[in-house]
């Protein structure tokens, strides 16, 4: 595999950010629609070959670049045009990067159940609940608190997902290894850049708490 099809996720994340920066209020509004299409999209190419389409999905480049968007806006500026064009459709984005990675999941089920990056199957079954809560019908049914915490465990299938891509690791007992993934030098570069930049948007909100007690409780005295 060459540098560029090992990295076309930047490539449709660029494409699909385009797509938002126009059309994201047209996207939020028929999101059911569009998870329906990708939903019987992402199941067709396990049963049949579309040129392109089903390498660029059954690599899982597209799930890929849907998740690399939802958590680019995690970590800009609210003030940020790009924040604001992804944080509208960030819930549906994710939904579909869960759809998209399907196949690529499913066709390699064997392989991750054999020992080979088994990273990427448990980050997976961790976004399954993850998933099914970011649908607006049932996320309205759970406390706002409880739905926070629980997907507090995106970050842990974000930390997965940078290991899966990262690193080739092979955890059966007659052949085991840890080596850096051929061509994977973007995905470290994003992924260390993403938690460095968290950390940082982590340690801002608790420097300003304090801040805001303070002038809370000037005001009421």
């Amino acid at each position: 595999m060459n540098f560029f099809s090992a990295n076309i996720s930047f490539v449709v994340a660029l494409f699909l950010y385009a797509l938002i920066h126009l059309f994201n209020r047209w996207v939020h509004r028929h999101n059911g629609w569009i998870f329906l299409g990708s939903l019987i999209l992402s199941t067709s190419i396990m049963f049949v070959n579309i040129p392109i389409l089903s390498d660029v999905i059954d690599s899982g480049h597209v799930s890929l670049a849907f998740f690399m968007l939802v958590m680019v806006a995690g970590v800009l500026p609210k003030t940020n045009l790009a924040y604001k064009k992804i944080f509208l459709v960030r819930g549906d984005f994710a939904i579909l990067g869960f759809i998209y990675l399907l196949p690529h999941g499913i066709m390699r089920l064997s392989l991750a159940l054999y020992g080979y990056n088994p990273s990427g199957l448990i980050a997976a079954i961790i976004m399954i609940p993850l998933t099914m809560s970011s649908f607006m019908i049932i996320r309205k049914k759970i406390r706002p608190d409880r739905w926070k915490k629980l997907h507090q465990l995106a970050y842990l299938t974000y930390l997965l997902i940078y290991i899966h891509l990262g690193f080739d690791i092979s955890l059966h007992p007659s052949n085991m290894y840890i080596i850096i993934s051929p061509n994977s030098l973007l995905f470290h570069l994003f992924f260390i850049g993403y938690f460095v930049l968290k950390m940082m948007v982590i340690i801002k909100k608790k420097k300003r708490l304090p801040a805001t007690s303070a002038v809370e409780s000037s005001s009421v005295k």
